[in-house]
């Protein structure tokens, strides 16, 4: 049998909300993307109505695209004339609307036109999977399954793949792989059960505790209060998430559950409350409709949420929640899993709550195996990586105490699983062992936690499998094996602190001696928040100017130094990156940056400038864009380089990233964020396999008074158009200055090191100045920078 082993061509079939952010993620990928959806009544415009949500696409926050004018790169089609495009793809994505017979009808003609071989996959948040496929060849059958996608496609890390029972376990493998190393999906098989996992167990959440608001228990912002990031839920807590989801659709889910599941033991709750059908059917509908449980309006403050009242179900304020016990717990505790085993003791209104919602959702999670997964880690990471919770239900357990809360369980009266029980004989207190292991509730085993993508490697694999080398509290270095080491930050929010830059030095010496090459990353969500202002802002106050120069110094050296090692360093980078960290980045030989990667040298917002090589690098890499092109006119590209510092721009992304010059042509991008550090660690040992060697010192032309006069052009326009307060132009004044060679009159080349000193000289001069202390003191208050 022909299994394809090698998708490019994509053909996506329905242009709605989630068919055209589909089509859009799969450009993102690389993919050659065609988007098909009903053929138009004008006769000017067939593809009318593709064309009109492939442009949607473009104004659309958060951007389903990583470049707006990629929305070029898809091509727009109706069923009626081009459906035989399906003989070209490599994948056909159905993605029309939620009715088994129209489904069924287009798997219909979609057999007519498509070639053996071809992988076929419905988007579908609940109809049964084998259903739709039932009518076509067993061929067709055989490259059918279910790709469950959650919105937004491009921001969500979930896919739920669901086979039929039809389904080759060839095409299963390959789709699963396909979409965790090119889709960069976090990937959960599910059998084909209603509503699959993640659903099923959310809305089961959701519905569970939707009582405790309508019969006027809690408010809204209360509920979100407690089921928030306090207790190790996502940020977006329980009914904002509901608001993003739509009411709407999980009113209809939770309709369509109920008679799906005769034999579900909880099916009542999915009798959603009379409260909730009346929002509904006013159109409270969420965020798309503008309001849902919380409602969005202006007020004197500029923006407010207010909040549904459950009785009037008109709007009013919100109002300060106020939990003793939560206050104690946020005071007394620093990760979710301990607030949480805390709260759940306390005998007050919010413990009582949390008890009794996790009694819910523990004893209704461990009854849903072996019926909708046979994996306690699946319904984990399918709530994880598709609602954001940062515990999954079993992970919750843990944290609770399994032993002791199924003793409360059964003296309250509750049937707990047998094969929880069984777990607690056998000598097991809980589902996840430090050791690696995870209790696998249908063979009463413990199985080893399967890696979060093939091939994935983390920091904590090699904690936990005793790689580390040296270490310290602010830093650590491992041994990925090969010959390649892993340096990794520890500090809160991956600041660089003095203590970090003295141990990127010493890891480097470790690395010279023992190993082949280094790689700069960890498992963190962001790779770092640049330098740590707290010290900084001390060794001020202190009145310590040796220190502070000592610092930058030490700082820049570093930095920089990374670049000229004898050994390649490899930075393997994701989520936020600001100030240092970028810098670090930079000079790195090379950069593995997860697609969703959101950078900038965003230092003038407190008061400073990149003194840390920044400056200096992003004007190199300008000017040898023009060293490409020798006819090419270098001043717009000191233009831009000056307005990227300038106006702290950070890039939405990888791909925005290397527009803006963070990134360059030769950096790699990744997917998905579980493979960074081992596609880190293969660059870095190809690096070294070729024979690496370090580069020599660049000579970087400088473009004197000319360019001075150029950038002061560009300020002057800059503060007029009020994009930078007074004090921000002083700074830039300081970065044109660096850039430009400082009392150069002409341009010429000179030394990298020559652009090194002027940076250690301005940011000096910055720290030396009261308004940088004021904007230093603001951020670490506020969070916020000071506009002074």
């Amino acid at each position: 049998m022909k299994t394809n082993n090698n998708i490019q061509n994509v053909l996506i079939l329905g242009a709605g909300v989630m068919g055209s952010q589909i089509a859009a993620h799969c450009v993102n990928a690389g993919l050659n993307v065609k988007l098909l959806d009903l053929k138009s009544d004008d006769p000017q415009k067939p593809n009318k109505t593709a064309e009109e949500s492939i442009q949607k696409l473009t104004k659309m926050n958060p951007a389903p695209l990583a470049l707006a004018e990629w929305a070029d790169r898809i091509t727009p089609g109706n069923f009626e004339d081009h459906l035989d495009w399906a003989a070209d793809a490599d994948w056909v994505c159905e993605v029309i609307v939620e009715r088994m017979d129209v489904k069924k009808d287009m798997m219909g003609r979609l057999e007519k036109v498509r070639k053996p071989g071809t992988i076929v996959s419905s988007n579908t948040s609940g109809l049964p999977i084998s259903d739709i496929s039932e009518d076509v060849s067993d061929e067709f059958k055989s490259h059918f399954l279910g790709t469950h996608f959650f919105n937004p496609p491009r921001y969500m890390k979930l896919l739920e793949v669901i086979p039929t029972a039809s389904t080759d376990d060839a095409v299963t493998e390959y789709m699963t792989r396909f979409c965790e190393r090119i889709l960069g999906k976090g990937v959960v098989r599910c059998k084909d059960t209603p509503n699959f996992i993640a659903n099923r167990i959310g809305v089961f959440s959701m519905a569970s505790i939707m009582p405790w608001f309508f019969d006027g228990s809690f408010r809204a912002e209360e509920i979100d209060f407690l089921t928030g990031t306090l207790t190790g839920y996502s940020k977006a807590a329980t009914f904002r998430t509901a608001d993003m989801a739509g009411l709407d659709v999980l009113n209809h889910v939770a309709e369509n559950l109920y008679p799906a599941v005769p034999d579900d033991e909880r099916r009542e709750l999915f009798k959603v409350p009379e409260g909730f059908k009346k929002m509904v059917e006013k159109g409270a509908h969420g965020n798309k409709k503008g309001h849902g449980f919380y409602k969005k309006v202006k007020s004197e403050n500029g923006k407010e949420y207010l909040v549904v009242n459950p009785e009037t179900l008109e709007y009013e304020s919100q109002k300060d929640v106020q939990f003793e016990s939560a206050k104690e717990a946020k005071q007394k505790f620093k990760s979710p899993g301990e607030r949480l085993k805390y709260l759940v003791k306390r005998d007050d209104k919010a413990g009582n709550f949390l008890w009794k919602i996790h009694c819910d959702l523990l004893l209704y999670a461990a009854n849903r195996i072996p019926e909708i997964t046979e994996s306690v880690e699946s319904i984990d990471r399918a709530m994880q990586w598709g609602f954001n919770w940062e515990l999954g239900p079993f992970e919750r357990w843990d944290a609770i105490g399994v032993e002791e809360s199924v003793k409360r369980m059964e003296d309250e009266g509750r049937d707990v699983p047998e094969s929880v029980k069984k777990m607690i004989q056998s000598g097991r207190k809980s589902f996840y062992k430090e050791d690696g292991t995870v209790y696998n509730l249908v063979t009463g085993k413990a199985d080893q936690l399967t890696p979060p993508a093939e091939g994935a490697l983390t920091a904590a694999m090699l904690n936990r499998n005793d790689k580390e080398v040296w270490g310290n509290k602010s830093a650590g270095l491992y041994d990925m094996g090969d010959g390649i080491a892993l340096f990794e930050f520890r500090t809160k929010q991956q600041t660089l602190g003095f203590e970090l830059v003295e141990s990127a030095e010493k890891a480097a010496e470790i690395v010279r001696d023992r190993f082949d090459a280094m790689v700069i990353g960890h498992d963190h969500e962001n790779f770092s928040y640049g330098a740590n202002l707290a010290e900084a802002g001390e060794a001020l106050k202190s009145g310590d100017e040796a220190k502070i120069k000592e610092a930058v110094d030490n700082f820049q050296r570093v930095a920089v130094g990374l670049r000229y090692q004898p050994f390649p360093v490899i930075g393997a980078v994701s989520g936020r990156c600001f100030g240092g960290g970028v810098e670090f980045m930079m000079h790195c030989d090379k950069v593995v940056a997860h697609h969703e990667f959101y950078c900038g040298l965003v230092e003038l917002g407190v008061g400073l400038i990149p003194a840390g090589g920044g400056t200096k690098e992003l004007l190199y890499r300008s000017m040898d864009k023009v060293n490409e092109d020798e006819d090419a006119d270098p001043l717009p590209y000191l233009k831009d380089a000056f307005k990227t510092i300038g106006m702290a721009k950070v890039s939405d992304g990888a791909p925005k990233a290397k527009e803006l010059g963070y990134l360059r042509d030769t950096d790699m991008i990744v997917m998905n964020r579980d493979l960074l550090l081992a596609t880190a660690k293969q660059q870095a040992r190809a690096m070294a396999d070729a024979g690496y060697r370090p580069p020599a010192e660049p000579k970087i032309k400088l473009m004197g008074q000319t360019g001075m006069s150029v950038l002061e052009v560009t300020l002057y326009i800059m503060t007029e158009a009020k994009w930078a307060s007074p004090y921000d132009k002083v700074l830039a004044g300081k970065v044109a200055r660096v850039m430009t060679g400082g009392d150069l009159s002409e341009p010429q080349e000179v030394p990298e090191s020559y652009i090194l000193k002027l940076e250690r000289e301005a940011i000096l001069e910055c720290f030396q100045d009261e308004r940088t202390h004021k904007r230093m003191e603001h951020m670490l208050k506020t969070g916020k920078p000071l506009r002074n």
